[in-house]
Protein backbone atom coordinates (compact mmCIF):
# COMPACT_ATOMS: atom_id res chain seq x y z
CA UNK A 1 0.00 0.00 0.00
CA UNK A 2 3.24 2.36 0.79
CA UNK A 3 2.16 6.51 0.10
CA UNK A 4 -0.73 5.42 -2.74
CA UNK A 5 -3.99 7.39 -2.38
CA UNK A 6 -7.15 6.04 -3.92
CA UNK A 7 -10.06 8.30 -3.77
CA UNK A 8 -13.71 6.95 -4.55
CA UNK A 9 -16.71 9.12 -5.49
CA UNK A 10 -15.17 12.50 -6.15
CA UNK A 11 -16.30 16.14 -7.26
CA UNK A 12 -14.21 19.36 -6.96
CA UNK A 13 -15.25 19.88 -3.73
CA UNK A 14 -14.56 16.53 -1.69
CA UNK A 15 -14.27 12.80 -2.01
CA UNK A 16 -16.60 10.42 -0.61
CA UNK A 17 -14.18 8.01 0.74
CA UNK A 18 -10.16 7.72 1.12
CA UNK A 19 -7.96 5.50 1.55
CA UNK A 20 -4.26 5.22 2.80
CA UNK A 21 -2.04 2.67 4.28
CA UNK A 22 -5.24 0.54 4.52
CA UNK A 23 -7.51 3.17 6.84
CA UNK A 24 -10.73 4.23 5.02
CA UNK A 25 -11.42 7.79 5.59
CA UNK A 26 -15.33 8.41 5.02
CA UNK A 27 -16.29 12.32 4.57
CA UNK A 28 -19.40 13.71 6.36
CA UNK A 29 -22.83 11.02 4.79
CA UNK A 30 -25.97 12.65 4.87
CA UNK A 31 -29.49 11.49 4.23
CA UNK A 32 -31.21 12.21 0.89
CA UNK A 33 -34.51 11.46 2.27
CA UNK A 34 -35.35 15.11 4.42
CA UNK A 35 -39.23 13.72 5.33
CA UNK A 36 -38.30 10.48 7.36
CA UNK A 37 -37.36 11.10 11.15
CA UNK A 38 -34.13 10.81 12.89
CA UNK A 39 -34.47 6.97 12.89
CA UNK A 40 -34.72 6.97 9.08
CA UNK A 41 -32.39 9.20 8.23
CA UNK A 42 -29.88 7.85 9.97
CA UNK A 43 -30.78 4.59 8.96
CA UNK A 44 -29.88 5.64 5.14
CA UNK A 45 -26.84 7.25 6.23
CA UNK A 46 -25.83 3.59 7.87
CA UNK A 47 -27.07 2.58 4.44
CA UNK A 48 -24.78 4.64 2.38
CA UNK A 49 -21.50 4.04 4.66
CA UNK A 50 -22.23 0.08 3.93
CA UNK A 51 -22.11 0.94 -0.08
CA UNK A 52 -18.59 2.91 0.68
CA UNK A 53 -16.81 0.30 2.39
CA UNK A 54 -18.02 -2.40 0.06
CA UNK A 55 -16.15 -0.26 -3.15
CA UNK A 56 -13.33 -0.50 -1.10
CA UNK A 57 -13.71 -4.20 0.00
CA UNK A 58 -14.19 -3.23 4.23
CA UNK A 59 -17.70 -3.64 5.93
CA UNK A 60 -18.76 -2.22 9.34
CA UNK A 61 -16.86 -4.74 11.41
CA UNK A 62 -13.90 -3.09 10.52
CA UNK A 63 -14.66 0.66 11.86
CA UNK A 64 -12.52 1.75 14.17
CA UNK A 65 -14.46 5.56 14.23
CA UNK A 66 -17.72 7.32 14.05
CA UNK A 67 -18.83 11.10 15.16
CA UNK A 68 -22.65 11.00 14.80
CA UNK A 69 -23.75 15.15 14.34
CA UNK A 70 -27.11 15.04 15.19
CA UNK A 71 -29.23 18.63 14.87
CA UNK A 72 -31.12 17.72 18.90
CA UNK A 73 -29.98 15.61 21.24
CA UNK A 74 -32.99 14.50 22.29
CA UNK A 75 -33.26 12.41 19.25
CA UNK A 76 -30.38 10.31 20.58
CA UNK A 77 -32.40 7.73 21.53
CA UNK A 78 -33.32 7.15 18.07
CA UNK A 79 -29.78 7.14 16.42
CA UNK A 80 -29.11 4.07 18.96
CA UNK A 81 -31.91 2.62 17.81
CA UNK A 82 -30.62 2.52 14.14
CA UNK A 83 -27.19 2.58 15.82
CA UNK A 84 -27.85 -0.82 17.69
CA UNK A 85 -29.77 -1.89 14.71
CA UNK A 86 -27.15 -2.12 11.90
CA UNK A 87 -23.96 -2.31 14.22
CA UNK A 88 -21.60 -5.12 14.36
CA UNK A 89 -21.75 -5.62 18.44
CA UNK A 90 -18.92 -7.28 18.29
CA UNK A 91 -16.75 -4.95 16.60
CA UNK A 92 -17.93 -1.62 18.23
CA UNK A 93 -16.07 1.13 16.74
CA UNK A 94 -14.96 4.35 19.35
CA UNK A 95 -17.67 6.81 18.82
CA UNK A 96 -19.04 10.20 19.88
CA UNK A 97 -22.60 11.73 19.43
CA UNK A 98 -22.10 15.58 19.12
CA UNK A 99 -24.70 17.88 18.28
CA UNK A 100 -24.63 20.53 15.67
CA UNK A 101 -26.36 22.74 13.02
CA UNK A 102 -26.16 20.53 9.77
CA UNK A 103 -26.59 21.26 6.24
CA UNK A 104 -30.14 22.19 6.10
CA UNK A 105 -33.06 22.32 9.10
CA UNK A 106 -34.69 19.29 7.78
CA UNK A 107 -30.87 17.36 8.27
CA UNK A 108 -31.32 15.44 11.55
CA UNK A 109 -28.03 13.22 11.44
CA UNK A 110 -24.33 13.35 9.49
CA UNK A 111 -21.89 10.38 10.24
CA UNK A 112 -18.31 10.64 9.56
CA UNK A 113 -16.14 7.31 10.40
CA UNK A 114 -12.95 5.76 9.64
CA UNK A 115 -12.83 1.83 8.83
CA UNK A 116 -9.58 -0.60 8.26
CA UNK A 117 -10.00 -2.01 4.63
Amino acid sequence: MGNTIKRWECDPKLSDMVEHAGILYLAGQIPEDLAANTRGQTAEVLGLIDRLLAKAGSDKSKLLSAIIFISDMRDKPQIDEAWLAWADPRSAPARAVVEARLLSPDTRVEIVCTAAR
